[in-house]
C-alpha cells in the first residue's frame, strides 16, 4: 500500500505579516522541517504545495508545486484542485494532507487513520477531531476524490469543511489537542513551547 503526504504551505501568512509560515523558525528550525520529521517516517513520499520560496521547499522534497493560475489565492482548496492533476499523487492508495504549521503532529497519525479506514472500507475521506475542535486541514483521503474539489471551488465554495462534508468524510478521534497546535500570529509562535 502506497501512502503519500501533501504538506500545505501555500498560504499568504496575512496574520503573520506576510511571512511564509512554513519557513519560520520554531525551536531552532523551520516549522516545515518539524512537520516533515513527524510525518516522514509514516509515509512513502512527500509533496509540498507552496506558492513562494519554491527553491527552499524543493531542498526538502523534489515534489513541490504551486497552485494552478486559475485557483491562486483561493485558499487550501486551490492546492487540492492543483493536486487533482498531479500524476504522481494519483499513484497513492491514500494521501495524508497536513498543514505546514503543526510541528507536533502525532507519530501514529497515519496508523490511526489507517485503522479507521480499514474498519470503514467504503469511506474515502477522514479528518481529525480532538476534544476541543475539528481539524479539517488534517485529512486522510483517497487521491481519486481530489477531482471533486474542482467543481466545488468553481461553484464558489471555499471551505475544507464543506468539501469534506460533501465527501461524507468521517472523523478520527485524537485525545490530545496539543498534538495539533498551530499558530497564526507572531504571539502564538512565541507562545509555542
Amino acid at each position: 500500500m502506497k501512502i503519500y503526504a501533501l504538506i500545505l504551505a501555500g498560504g499568504q501568512g496575512k496574520r503573520m505579516g506576510g511571512m511564509d509560515k512554513g519557513l519560520l523558525a520554531w525551536q531552532g528550525k523551520p516549522l516545515i522541517d518539524h512537520v516533515i520529521g513527524r510525518i516522514g517516517p509514516q509515509v512513502d513520499h512527500i509533496a509540498i504545495s507552496a506558492n513562494r520560496n519554491l527553491e527552499d521547499y524543493a531542498a526538502r522534497s523534489p515534489h513541490v508545486f504551486a497552485d494552478s493560475r486559475q485557483w491562486q489565492q483561493l485558499g487550501p482548496l486551490a492546492a487540492l484542485c492543483t493536486a487533482a492533476n498531479d500524476l504522481q499523487l494519483a499513484k497513492a492508495d491514500w494521501l495524508l494532507i497536513v498543514s505546514c504549521d503543526m510541528p507536533r503532529l502525532p507519530q501514529d497519525l497515519v496508523a490511526r487513520f489507517l485503522d479507521v479506514a480499514r474498519r470503514t472500507p467504503l469511506c474515502n475521506a477522514f479528518y481529525v477531531e480532538t476534544p476541543v475542535r475539528q481539524q479539517y486541514s488534517i485529512m486522510f483521503i483517497r487521491p481519486q476524490i481530489l477531482q471533486s474539489a474542482v467543481p466545488y471551488l468553481y461553484a464558489g465554495m471555499r471551505t475544507l469543511r464543506g468539501w469534506l462534508q460533501q465527501q461524507r468524510a468521517r472523523v478520527v478521534h485524537f485525545e490530545s489537542d496539543a498534538d495539533f497546535t498551530n499558530y497564526n500570529t507572531p504571539e502564538e509562535l512565541r507562545g509555542l513551547g
